[in-house]
């Protein structure tokens, strides 16, 4: 990408001071807003202690129950705190260091301020700086520094008191702030910044990821280490530079890390969306809860409509932390009015190659967000995930099994993992807010996935004067590995240099009126079976009686004689007919009936629109991802179905007649 000329400092004024600079720690009242918010909560206080003792006795009650249910237990399988979920690499649960869940280390140092890029939006900038890297006198040393570009705020500005027990009264970012915390427990500056049309920055967002946003993370490195600047490198800066992001901000990491900038050294992408179209309209199916619940969070965010988010929430927080004058937030927040209506666009997309206009007046399809097979022009003709290989930069992917992006890591590891890549695949959902346990009950998240980041990073990115006292073994060795967590009775970590792991098989089974068997001699008869009318919702918790009132058919192994583990994608292929040619939804799941014999619990599930059932040869790194079969009786199955969701190859499923094999519907 070419910068022709790189960001500045704004002249300093009561509109924007220059550059980044110290921050003064809030007075205790500052606004009319905070003498509302303290008599709220005094009330909100007064009647929390009256209901104390109910409180108290609810809980001690159910503590009670609960410790009475693991003396009564005779299945450990049940156990909700079983030593398998941590092993010799990485413990569970940790205790925290000099920072927490709510603060940062002792000794940080806060500077704030706007950089302005090259077409002068100002971007709004933390620089988080480790007591390592401040002098007695006012001075820094230089260490390396971790580059995160928010879509969700920076941090967040909260009322006093509030603020008083966070972060030691400074602004705290509720999404990354232990990951931030970690990494300057560790000696790394992390330098935050707003992407612009968000948070306190200005500007407007014209799309997601949009090439200028991309063309501003670089910038910024350029302010850090000191490219086309008059005053040099930031006096803090050691000239190493990291890049690090989850979920939206993982895409923003990537798409700069691609461009080989000379100071970056390392990225780290968790919960990477890499195929925006198979990963939010998954079988064709647009994930309307999601998208909409999604936009309307940034609307409010961008707007700084906190009462839109929960009506409580003025009386605990004033917005985004300002990067200097509220009138320049005020002006700065603004601007965001003009940001890109996603939702509108995505209502009006039906097939993966349809057009919507975007902020800029252009015009873009889903592909243009693709990370694999997309040519960029400031990538000299090539996507993202490729540059991204061919830049040889140490790279740690994190996903989830219960996320959806896990497909994106898989195959970004198959297909293009080099020297000192790394894949991490946990019980996650998206984010990793959750461990989900199968057969027993999910939780929240311990697994310090912060601690990985921290030694991936000293690792590839050594501070002076700092050393380990020793290589971790999961990156002990140069060749890539993926490091992935089985779920199921006995869990436990398993690494591989290679994925699919070798030894992985697959196997067929056959389904029956009410059975899934593993030949096909077992079956009972062929035929057909009566589809149940999608007019209910399907929840997870699977009951019974859906399939006895006609809303699921269920089709059951006998148990199984020895342990079985699934690792990638579970195929599901049929043959529909239909009374008159129609569309229709199939919503396909994998449950586990649990020892104990009761109700069904969740594995995963894949959805299909017969209308999008043309099948075309999946791209390479979806080859790559998907294990090899020995067994010919497989080979006309091939690799998990790659449906092509063009316009030109929707059609409904046709009247009466059979589909022929090569379009019978598979879902993924």
């Amino acid at each position: 990408m070419s910068r022709a000329r790189g960001p500045s400092l704004i002249a300093g004024s009561d509109e924007a001071p220059e550059g980044v600079h110290p921050t003064n720690k809030a007075s205790r009242i500052s606004s009319p807003g905070d003498v509302v918010a303290l008599a709220a909560l005094a009330c909100g206080g007064v009647v929390g202690l009256a209901l104390l003792p109910a409180i108290l006795g609810v809980r001690c009650v159910r503590g009670l129950y609960q410790a009475g249910k693991k003396i009564c237990s005779k299945d450990p399988v049940l156990d909700p705190d079983m030593a398998q979920d941590c092993d010799g690499i990485w413990p569970f649960s940790e205790k925290p260091g000099g920072g927490g869940a709510q603060q940062f280390p002792e000794g940080t140092k806060r500077l704030a301020g706007y950089v302005k890029m090259s077409d002068g939006v100002r971007i709004a900038v933390d620089v988080l700086l480790p007591p390592c890297a401040q002098g007695a006198d006012g001075t820094f040393h230089p260490v390396p520094c971790v580059v995160h570009m928010a879509r969700y705020w920076r941090a967040w500005e909260m009322r006093w008191p509030i603020r008083e027990l966070l972060n030691r009264g400074e602004p705290w970012d509720f999404l990354l702030g232990p990951w931030k915390s970690a990494l300057l427990e560790s000696g790394f500056a992390v330098v935050s910044a707003d992407v612009r049309g968000a948070g306190a920055s200005g500007g407007v967002q014209s799309v997601v990821w949009s090439p200028r946003e991309t063309q501003d993370t670089l910038e910024l490195i350029d302010f850090i280490v000191g490219v086309n600047q008059p005053a040099g490198r930031q006096p803090w800066s050691d000239g190493q530079v990291a890049l690090f992001g989850v979920s939206y901000d993982a895409g923003a990491a990537v798409r700069a890390a691609a461009h080989k900038h000379p100071a970056v050294k390392a990225v780290v992408a968790s919960f990477l969306f890499g195929d925006i179209w198979r990963e939010l309209f998954p079988g064709g199916i647009m994930n309307r809860w999601f998208l909409q619940s999604w936009c309307n969070v940034n609307s409010r965010l961008d707007n700084a409509r906190l009462a839109a988010i929960h009506p409580f929430s003025p009386l605990i927080m004033k917005g985004a932390a300002p990067a200097s004058s509220r009138k320049q937030l005020s002006r700065c927040v603004s601007e965001h009015r003009g940001n890109w209506d996603l939702m509108s666009a995505a209502g009006s997309i039906k097939a993966i190659d349809d057009p919507v206009a975007i902020g800029s007046g252009e015009t873009m399809t889903c592909q243009n967000l693709e990370l694999f097979a997309n040519p960029l022009p400031s990538l000299d003709g090539k996507a993202v995930l490729p540059a991204l290989a061919a830049s040889q930069l140490p790279t740690l992917l994190i996903s989830g099994w219960a996320c959806v992006t896990s497909g994106t890591a898989c195959a970004a590891f198959s297909a293009l993992a080099g020297q000192h890549w790394r894949l991490l695949l946990g019980p996650w959902n998206h984010g990793g807010v959750q461990h989900v346990r199968y057969c027993r009950e999910t939780k929240l998240l311990k697994f310090p996935k912060a601690k990985a980041v921290q030694e991936f990073l000293l690792y590839h990115m050594p501070r002076q004067g700092f050393a380990q006292s020793s290589v971790p073994a999961w990156l002990a060795s140069p060749k890539p590995e993926v490091h992935f967590y089985v779920c199921g009775a006995s869990p436990a970590w398993q690494h591989s240099t290679e994925w699919p792991p070798k030894n992985v098989v697959k196997k067929q089974l056959w389904l029956s009126t009410s059975q899934l068997t593993w030949t096909k001699d077992d079956l009972e008869h062929e035929g057909s079976t009566q589809l149940p009318k999608a007019t209910d919702l399907v929840r997870y918790k699977w009951k019974a009686s859906a399939v006895a009132k006609g809303r699921a058919l269920l089709f059951e192994t006998s148990v199984c004689p020895t342990t079985l583990a699934v690792i990638g994608s579970a195929v599901l292929t049929l043959r529909l007919r239909s009374s008159k040619d129609q569309d229709a939804d199939i919503f396909a799941y994998l449950r586990e009936r649990p020892p104990d014999g009761g109700d069904l619990v969740y594995i995963t599930e894949g959805a299909l629109r017969l209308s999008y059932r043309r099948e075309e040869e999946a791209p390479d790194h979806e080859k790559a991802a998907d294990p090899h079969s020995s067994d010919s009786s497989m080979a006309s199955f091939g690799v998990v179905p790659h449906h092509s969701y063009r316009r030109q190859d929707i059609q409904m499923l046709p009247a009466e007649g059979w589909d022929p094999p090569d379009v019978c519907q598979r879902v993924p």
